[in-house]
């Protein structure tokens, strides 16, 4: 997923914010995002089922991540219990979008297992298209599940050189 820590950070669960389907997840996301404008507003985020390897699907992480962070959903309506992500030291708090910075960046870390790739905050939103792109994704593909609107937003800004060594240099 290549969407902005604060679209993450404002997904709910809930009836009207969350649809799990066979073919994935689609999150309704609340409120309007930092890209949001008159002409464009993206207002669902889908993850697709992986259903090639079960211990990858978003779905079944899903599933087993709720089930795990129920007994810190305190009954009620409160924030507690809609935010999707819940800290994981005590008192299970909704996280920010700068902690969610974080796991992201620490999972892409364990996952290149590459020290000469730095990653960091900001470059969290080009890894993943770019790698994807590299893997033989579309464009389209691309553009959709990072909101951008135009080609040229993703080749100018975040598109990297990638290689099959998990290399990341920026272009």
């Amino acid at each position: 997923m290549t969407r902005r820590c604060s679209d993450l950070q404002s997904l709910k669960l809930g009836e009207g914010s969350v649809n799990i389907q066979q073919k994935g997840v689609t999150f309704i996301r609340h409120g309007l995002a930092k890209q949001d404008r008159p002409s464009h507003f993206g207002a669902t985020i889908f993850i697709p089922s992986f259903s090639e390897n079960k211990k990858l699907d978003p779905k079944r992480c899903l599933f087993y991540y709720l089930k795990a962070t129920e007994k810190y959903r305190k009954s009620g309506t409160g924030e507690d219990e809609t935010k999707l992500f819940l800290g994981l030291n005590e008192p299970h708090k909704p996280v920010s979008s700068q902690t969610l910075s974080n796991w992201i960046v620490q999972t892409l870390k364990l996952t290149l297992q590459d020290n000469k790739v730095k990653v960091k905050a900001h470059s969290t939103r080009a890894i993943g298209p770019s790698f994807a792109l590299f893997k033989g994704a579309s464009i389209e593909s691309i553009l959709a599940s990072a909101d951008w609107s135009r080609e040229t937003t993703f080749t100018r800004f975040y598109l990297r050189n990638v290689n099959s060594t998990s290399t990341v240099l920026k272009t």
